[in-house]
């Protein structure tokens, strides 16, 4: 008797803290590119990347993709959209190019409200949009990638919100800083690149676990997505707005 109700304690216990987990749900999601042996967005939206050479490497999570940082890279054709809110979710290894451009995802070209989303030659993250109405058309993380920082997997997540006219980096699931955003103009996500912008600018090293959601996510929702990964099962139905929580089962 005293096993049975200890057995029912310990389940209703482990069945709050699955309610306390963080959650996502499909509509959330823009595309996710988990690199597990193709380019294919698992969400069914339809941005599927097409690599430019490339080949897949243990990851963080099951595979990544490595990138030579001169003539590889992944191309998304399709428009995604434009967005108030943004946040792109990531494991990198930078393994190159030190002090140099490196791309995370740029825009084709550069014109009015395009994001591009890179490393700047002082080694910061750097986002930016084009036009942007308050004047600053982009701003830095304080982490570099740099120095001791190469040659390792690194989690990086940034969030935009033109409501709030804030934008949070965060690095390894923690807050590196958050900097104000004059003007809240949506940026745009237009036909560009993973790993490259316009045949230059190239990411010489790895990608894993590429995601972006169309929201702000709160530090528990990047620290979840950092650590356990992007369910393959959410994407059986991308139309179907069902809370998904983010398991250890893919690890």
């Amino acid at each position: 008797m005293r096993v049975t109700i200890f057995t029912l304690s310990l389940l209703l216990i482990l069945g709050f803290n699955m309610l306390g987990s963080a959650e996502i749900t499909n509509d959330m999601i823009v595309a996710p590119w988990l690199f597990d042996g193709d380019a294919k967005d698992i969400s069914g939206n339809g941005f599927d990347g097409e690599p430019q050479g490339g080949k897949y490497v243990d990851g963080q999570i099951g595979k990544a993709i490595e990138l030579n940082g001169s003539s590889e890279w992944v191309t998304i054709s399709k428009r995604m959209g434009s967005f108030e809110e943004i946040t792109f979710a990531h494991w990198v290894k930078s393994t190159g190019r030190e002090n140099d451009w490196r791309t995370f995802f740029n825009n084709a070209g550069w014109k009015g409200g395009d994001i591009h989303y890179q490393l700047h030659p002082n080694n910061k993250v750097e986002f930016s949009i084009n036009g942007n109405a308050g004047g600053n058309n982009d701003t830095f993380a304080n982490y570099t990638m740099a120095g001791g920082e190469m040659n390792k997997w690194v989690h990086i997540a940034t969030a935009y919100s033109a409501k709030e006219k804030k934008i949070r980096f965060y690095i390894n699931g923690e807050l590196d800083v958050e900097n104000n955003w004059g003007g809240g103009s949506p940026g745009v996500l237009d036909p560009g690149k993973i790993g490259s912008w316009d045949n230059q600018r190239h990411w010489q090293g790895l990608f894993d676990e590429f995601i972006i959601f169309n929201t702000v996510l709160s530090e528990d929702d990047i620290k979840s997505v950092m650590n356990d990964g992007l369910e393959s099962g959410l994407a059986v139905d991308p139309k179907a707005k069902l809370a998904v929580t983010w398991g250890s089962l893919k690890k």
